[in-house]
């Protein structure tokens, strides 16, 4: 869905936006659609919270009442028994601000100030100049700068939760595709969306530590013509480690920095160049938006050499608990 649409907040569970969980936690009612309820779309269970009445509808049985006790199961194509339920309900709202009744202004005003306050609150880092850029920063410029047509694959960890929260999808013919797997699968699956759709744009968001796993594939993509660009966040860290390693040094870190530290001789940009891609390296924030739709246009598979602060710390899925802990073996 199109970030302006005005029944649309956001991503909800683990890499969401705040506004989302809250208003998911203060429904009366949860309808997941296509959706198999589970640690990640609702925050390790968390949102929706126990004993809200759930309905929920997939086309697979075996998903239907398999993380929460529905109220009711509805099994089917989404789009078919959506438009089931529609007919049935006597068709659409014409308006699409107000609802279908105006007993439901109080609620989607409620949703429009939630959203309104997470933009508020994030906006002065999504609008940063500083140097090492943000990454909410980058996500904005990003946003902007994709085609309407583009498919944006991004890798787990922090990568899903900053594009997660703060990419903006601005056109229906674009699509999210996020991690179906463990650290590293975005760069792959990004060469993989890239042979499925040949004749449109293929971006991938990934960290500098994801994209270690599956580097040496960039020969792969040169050699067989597979012209995806690589957005690489590079923080030269891991940092979504640095939550655990401070809780197993109780905050005092003297030892284990080069567990999560990478060195800052890494050299993306030669790396491409020497396995026959192009790299690009980009230190501003106004080089962002440039620098994508040049990678773009290439014909050939990009390296963008993002350069990032690593003290910028994706915000985890809000609960409502003032810190949630650290999901065992993760650093969010």
């Amino acid at each position: 869905m199109v970030d302006d649409h005005p029944y649309y907040v956001g991503v909800v569970g683990t890499y969401s936006r705040a506004c989302a969980n809250k208003l998911v936690l203060e429904a009366d009612l949860v309808f997941f659609v296509g959706s198999h309820a589970g640690g990640q779309v609702t925050a390790s269970w968390k949102i929706t919270a126990a004993g809200t009445p759930v309905i929920q509808l997939d086309i697979n049985p075996l998903e239907l009442g398999r993380n929460y006790p529905n109220r009711a199961s509805l099994l089917g194509d989404a789009g078919t028994v959506l438009r089931q339920m529609l007919e049935q309900a006597g068709g659409p709202s014409t308006d699409g601000r107000s609802g279908a009744d105006d007993s439901h202004a109080a609620w989607l005003q409620r949703a429009r100030d939630l959203l309104a306050d997470w933009r508020a609150e994030v906006e002065p880092m999504a609008s940063s100049n500083a140097v090492p850029m943000r990454p909410e920063r980058v996500c904005r410029e990003l946003s902007a700068a994709l085609p309407e047509d583009a498919i944006m694959v991004v890798d787990t960890g922090h990568a899903g939760m900053w594009t997660g929260q703060y990419l903006t999808l601005r056109s229906p013919g674009q699509m999210y595709l996020r991690a179906a797997g463990s650290l590293g699968w975005g760069f792959p699956a990004a060469l993989g969306a890239k042979c499925a759709f040949s004749d449109r744009p293929v971006v991938c968001f990934t960290g500098d530590g994801g994209f270690f796993y599956h580097a040496t594939e960039l020969e792969t993509a040169a050699r067989y013509g597979i012209n995806a660009v690589i957005v690489v966040n590079n923080n030269f860290s891991l940092n979504q480690d640095e939550r655990p390693f401070n809780a197993a040094y109780g905050g005092q870190q003297h030892e284990g920095f080069e567990m999560w530290q990478f060195s800052r001789e890494t050299d993306f940009v030669k790396l491409a160049e020497s396995l026959g891609c192009v790299g690009m390296r980009v230190e501003q924030p106004s080089e962002v938006q440039p620098a994508l739709k040049q990678a773009l246009s290439l014909n050939c598979p990009v390296v963008l050499d993002v350069r990032t602060d690593s003290k910028a710390m994706a915000p985890r899925g809000w609960t409502g608990a003032a810190e949630a802990p650290l999901r065992p073996g993760t650093g969010y």
